[in-house]
């Protein structure tokens, strides 16, 4: 993950971008903190889905983690 897809990320705090990370995985994500202290930085988000009217709404209720280190882009969708 590089210094651009890190400042990406705490600048879309509470908007919506695509986190692509090592397992394959391209998620549409919320983010809501990025922690990047001790051993584990990681950034814990919602999972969101296109809505019908343009938005993004939450899929589900749980909130997840991932470690920044397993996270290999950060782009806008």
């Amino acid at each position: 993950m590089s210094a651009e897809d890190v400042a990406l990320l705490k600048a879309s705090i509470d908007g919506v971008v695509v986190l692509d990370t090592v397992h394959g995985e391209h998620l549409l994500a919320r983010p809501l903190i990025v922690y990047e202290e001790g051993d584990t930085p990681d950034v814990f988000f919602l999972e969101v889905e296109p809505a019908a009217d343009g938005s993004y709404a939450a899929k589900g209720s749980n909130g997840y983690s991932v470690l920044l280190a397993d996270i290999v882009a950060v782009s806008r969708p």
